[in-house]
């Protein structure tokens, strides 16, 4: 079976659907940093919805788990209690000790090395640092689009698969 590349208008169609969150949310009135946070939130929203998880944890809400002291809290706040994949969005403190399905990470944050792998948890490095983890997915700024990469080896170990979709959108694949 041969697969062939879907025409350019498929492509634009998925790309604005996908991303018609993250407008919305980018196009509230409000300072810089909450804009950024906002569009950094919607785009992890997204991803979300472009993963396929393990059906283990399904009965119970889908944790995103993240400092409050780093600059997109308050913008992942603002996902708490939306549905996603038939599952509530719960937003919660890293430090908690509670199950997480998507963990988020500043760059400076971020562990030196990966962790060791936990099953269906989404790991997620806001920006690029040389010589650390950067994550299943990395969010980049590039002046002045928000991009991702994405690590689909690093997904695979914890027993997650992405949306052929969201590849396509993605700036580099490993």
């Amino acid at each position: 079976m041969t697969v062939t590349a879907p025409p350019m208008r498929i492509v634009g169609r998925v790309l604005a659907r996908a991303m018609l969150p993250a407008a919305l949310l980018y196009a509230a009135p409000s300072g810089a940093q909450d804009d950024d946070s906002r569009l950094k939130a919607a785009f992890i929203f997204n991803i979300a919805q472009f993963t396929t998880w393990p059906p283990a944890g399904a009965a119970r809400p889908l944790a995103i788990c993240a400092s409050p002291a780093h600059s997109l809290w308050t913008g992942l706040r603002e996902l708490d209690g939306k549905a996603l994949a038939g599952r509530a969005l719960a937003v919660v403190d890293s430090a908690g000790g509670r199950p997480c399905d998507i963990v988020v990470y500043s760059a400076a944050a971020a562990p030196a090395v990966a962790p060791a792998a936990i099953a269906g948890t989404l790991t997620i490095v806001d920006g690029a640092r040389s010589g650390r983890y950067q994550g299943a997915v990395t969010l980049v700024e590039e002046d002045p689009h928000l991009r991702f990469d994405i690590d689909t080896r690093e997904a695979a170990r914890a027993g997650l698969k992405f949306s052929s979709r969201l590849l396509q959108l993605a700036r580099n694949v490993l």
